[in-house]
């Protein structure tokens, strides 16, 4: 059986990776504290960017065909008000993964985890992998670092990585962000109300979506380094938030913006998918469907 390792394995991402390819692959996850919910027989606390010597002997261990790198800050917010400890999470721990992968000589197929936030606020519509980044937060700013230092190691060191631009992931199992926010809202007050003016859109793609997306990608054999991993698809906040309040049962009254926006977050995203449909990349999940599986989820906690 081939192997992998996923870092942050207990995130969002990471626990649906290994769900997606427990079957194909013996996984062994990585992640900074105490194994969480993903069931690993193989899992190790680690911390990338300072405990090199453990790290090097766990990926030794392992001999892993495919590494994904899921490890790293997703909070835009958070990035602004903490910037230095965002910049340790993301860039800080893809350096000592590269590092320790240099130092053993092995030459895993690896897809890092980037985000859209390396946009910013995009020019025109839909944005293409060529478009020129433009980030607005530290977040997308250390995403688009980790890029380039993605790049630079395919280039000089013979490395095979992917970098998967995802626009907003989505599914059950995510404890943060706006559909998480939503319910918390309104089992609260019984309100939705949010920032913004509702006229913001994003690109919306369940995390199943993300995961076939992610297998195309590994099996690939082109030379391209960076995808868009969306569906697309410009959906404002305002349908979103209006869905998710039918879903609960209740009059889309409820839901309510107060017109200031969020510094970091970016106005307007759709992504052009042309190469990743190329890769016969097909949405299996429209956003319906998915809020309706979520909010059956949040409620079941």
């Amino acid at each position: 059986m081939k192997k992998m390792v996923i870092t942050g394995v207990n995130g969002f991402i990471g626990r649906s990776a290994v769900n997606n390819f427990k079957d194909e692959y013996e996984i062994t996850g990585i992640d900074l504290g105490e194994q969480g919910s993903c069931g690993l027989l193989r899992y190790y606390a680690c911390n990338m960017s300072k405990e090199r010597d453990a790290l090097i002997k766990i990926l030794s261990g392992a001999s892993p065909d495919v590494v994904l790198h899921c490890a790293g800050s997703a909070n835009v917010g958070a990035s602004v008000l903490h910037p230095m400890e965002d910049l340790d999470g993301n860039l800080h721990s893809l350096y000592g993964l590269l590092l320790a992968l240099q130092q053993l000589q092995i030459r895993p197929k690896i897809i890092f985890f980037s985000s859209a936030a390396v946009y910013g606020n995009p020019k025109s519509l839909p944005i293409c992998e060529t478009d020129a980044p433009s980030p607005v937060s530290p977040y997308g700013l250390h995403k688009l670092m980790c890029e380039q230092l993605c790049s630079y190691y395919n280039r000089l060191y013979g490395f095979r990585i992917r970098s998967v631009r995802v626009f907003s992931a989505y599914g059950n199992g995510l404890n943060k962000q706006i559909l998480w926010d939503m319910y918390q809202k309104y089992t609260k007050d019984g309100q939705i109300a949010l920032f913004g003016t509702g006229d913001e859109t994003r690109d919306f793609i369940h995390v199943s979506d993300i995961m076939r997306a992610v297998s195309l990608i590994i099996d690939d054999t082109g030379s391209e380094e960076v995808f868009n991993v969306a569906n697309g698809e410009e959906i404002s906040i305002r349908r979103l938030a209006e869905t998710y309040a039918k879903k609960l049962g209740e009059d889309v009254g409820i839901v309510s913006f107060n017109g200031r926006g969020k510094e970091g977050d970016p106005r307007n995203w759709r992504a052009d998918i042309s190469l990743l449909e190329s890769l016969g990349y097909r949405k299996t999940v429209e956003i319906g469907a998915g809020i309706d599986s979520y909010v059956d989820w949040v409620r079941g906690l």
